[in-house]
């Protein structure tokens, strides 16, 4: 064949006149990793077919072994590659709600410029957002493939009531709270707060420019639950059930895809569950479950 006519012509001091040298190729499905060469036999005897082959079987068991091998090899770095950018994802996905919720005071700023408690609140929101982001910096800065949670009491009340500051003054939707006095549960407060920002910043884009997005919270049981619920555009059961938490799925023009997986992460991260329900045109309901315990899974 043309390959092997190539490999006399590079290896001519290897290939000398007579003998019986061969040259086996290592070939695995479509790809070739190789060959090895064999020296001469005693006094130049030829291979017979049997042990040709021999050769052949065990030139296809070496392929094997080294394309697994190669791609294990291939499959770890892309891991590496894949845990790397989702994590990336998640850092951009937390600065680009903390720039939108700068944004949504700016926005409100003018119009409720005269009012000194409208003003109070969004200097203290600007503190707040900021040192958010200042939090995001150092935990880029410390960046691990495992989601890390701090075990601190939480007043998740506290948190929505937070969340809800951004939102003051915003033109054409209704932000409406029944917050139940709820006892301190042990987790991550700032990745709860990520939690609650992320599912008003949802409700408020589903409703568009105009419609009502309430939050409530209650204890039962040993559990605390929080729920989030919009009159907007709703989503179709295909999409919740193929896209709604996976990452990079989004039907957002703008957005990254990575909001609801990263907020269930959270969640069952904190041991508790997500659900939810939503119509078409009628709108969605997010329900969280996080448990009352003195530890973090």
């Amino acid at each position: 064949e043309e390959w092997g006519t190539t490999l006399r012509d590079i290896s001519g001091t290897q290939f000398n006149r007579g003998g019986k040298r061969i040259a086996v190729r290592l070939v695995a499905g479509d790809r070739w990793l190789g060959y090895v060469i064999l020296a001469d036999r005693v006094a130049g005897a030829p291979y017979t077919s049997e042990e040709l082959v021999l050769l052949e079987c065990i030139s296809d068991q070496v392929a094997s072994s080294l394309l697994n091998l190669r791609l294990t090899q291939e499959i770890m770095l892309g891991k590496e590659l894949e845990a790397f950018q989702t994590i990336s994802a998640f850092f951009v996905h937390d600065l680009k709600n903390a720039a939108s919720t700068l944004n949504l005071m700016l926005q409100n700023l003018p119009v409720h410029f005269d009012d000194p408690n409208f003003r109070a609140d969004t200097l203290r929101g600007i503190g707040e957002t900021t040192s958010r982001i200042n939090q995001i910096i150092e935990r880029l800065s410390s960046l691990r493939t495992k989601l890390e949670l701090e075990q601190l009491e939480v007043d998740l009340n506290r948190l929505v009531e937070e969340a809800m500051q951004s939102f003051n003054g915003t033109s054409g939707i209704e932000f409406t709270k029944e917050l139940q006095p709820l006892p301190k549960l042990i987790g991550d407060a700032e990745q709860l707060r990520g939690v609650v920002t992320n599912l008003l910043l949802n409700a408020r884009d589903a409703v568009g420019g105009n419609g009502h997005v309430k939050i409530t919270t209650a204890a039962q049981d040993g559990w605390v639950s929080l729920s989030v619920t919009d009159d907007g555009c709703g989503m179709s059961p295909a999409f919740m059930r193929d896209s709604l938490f996976r990452p990079f799925k989004t039907t957002k023009k703008k957005g990254l895809g990575i909001g609801m997986f990263q907020t269930k992460m959270i969640v069952q991260a904190h041991g508790g569950s997500l659900r939810v329900q939503s119509d078409a045109g009628r709108g969605t309901t997010f329900h969280i479950l996080l448990p009352l315990r003195t530890k973090v899974p």
